[in-house]
């Protein structure tokens, strides 16, 4: 059986890429399982093919793609475009991040037995797993404890109610059974945020079975962030992440056969989206005028229904801020919050 491992690259620091393809040659796999690594260079600052890797063992194959800067759902896109016609089985790692050695395993076994869709938790950048801050999980399960992992099954409706209302897996802890998903491609239009919840709302939708664990299958790393650069309040880029949450949602609404309660959903969070750009705006109009501007033009040419939202969210500034202090948030909304590990310039 062949393993697609696709990892998009846009980094600074030498040694991260080595990292994380260390981390898949480590990977506990039967002797028949083949893995082929697609690093995707996209316009690096610091080139994929100057990074010293790990010696490859037999089972394992690494090829270095390299195009123009396109952003991470084109990086992503190029690999799955790449992958090999007898691929079975699917996964992303961001190129700072790094799996557990058990984590390709546990997606094959999941995959083997059924499921469509797999993911699993991971150690977050604070040093605590991803899973215990989901409301889904928390409700579903409990308080977890990661020293007792388990797998659960969920069907594909069920799971896209739980991505739709918060992006629930990490991309780089996600594998997928291939050649039922092998036309499902990222948004290039999302440049900054939301390209990866879209892409795993496309695939639950397709999904009979999910199964997902709550064994830590990976850990996120430090390095070239578009998503957690944009989230303090001062962020030049701010404003343009908060145009892509608002398109994503706009893209749901039109591409999905949406309940009454989810379209009311998708709503709610437009307008938090809409409450916070107008929050940045008044904040950081005489630092950063032209993102702004361009962030606004942007959003009102293709979501004509933005005027209406923005005038509610002058009213609703005040009730804001308060959130804003209660909760003491940095500028994160409900969409995934993923390290994507390219810069688009």
């Amino acid at each position: 059986m062949k393993i697609s491992v696709v990892i998009p690259f846009f980094q600074r620091e030498r040694g991260l890429l080595s990292h994380a393809v260390e981390s898949v040659t480590a990977q506990v796999l039967p002797i028949d399982y083949v893995i082929d690594i697609i690093v995707v260079d996209d316009g690096s600052p610091m080139p994929a093919r100057d990074e010293t890797l790990v010696p490859l063992p037999d089972s394992v194959r690494l090829r270095i793609l390299e195009q123009s800067n396109q952003g991470v759902g084109a990086a992503r896109n190029a690999g799955l475009e790449a992958a090999e016609p007898d691929t079975a089985v699917m996964a992303f790692l961001d190129s700072d991040d790094a799996w557990t050695p058990t984590h390709l395993s546990s997606a094959v076994e999941a995959i083997n037995n059924g499921a469509d869709f797999y993911f699993d938790n991971n150690i977050a950048y604070d040093g605590v797993d991803a899973f215990s801050y989901s409301t889904f999980i928390q409700k579903t399960h409990g308080t977890l404890d990661v020293n007792k992992p388990f797998t659960a099954i969920m069907s594909g409706p069920a799971g896209f109610e739980a991505i739709l209302q918060e992006c629930l897996p990490h991309t780089s802890q996600v594998a997928y059974k291939f050649t039922s998903h092998r036309g499902v491609r990222f948004s290039t239009h999302l440049r900054r945020a939301g390209e990866d919840q879209l892409f795993w709302l496309t695939v639950a939708c397709r999904s009979k079975k999910i199964a997902y664990s709550t064994m830590i299958g990976g850990r996120r790393g430090f390095g070239v962030s578009i998503y957690r650069e944009t989230l303090g309040w001062d962020s030049p880029n701010g404003p343009s992440r908060l145009a892509d949450e608002i398109f994503m949602r706009s893209t749901i609404s039109r591409n999905f056969d949406l309940s009454k309660s989810q379209r009311s959903l998708l709503r709610r969070d437009t307008q938090k989206s809409h409450d916070h750009f107008v929050f940045l705006a008044l904040r950081s109009t005489r630092r950063q005028p032209g993102g702004i501007a361009s962030a606004l033009r942007r959003i009102l040419t293709e979501n004509p229904s933005s005027w209406g939202m923005f005038a509610r969210a002058i009213f609703n500034l005040p009730n804001h801020i308060r959130d804003l202090r209660k909760h003491g948030a940095t500028a994160q909304t409900a969409v995934c919050h993923t390290p994507g590990p390219l810069e688009s310039r």
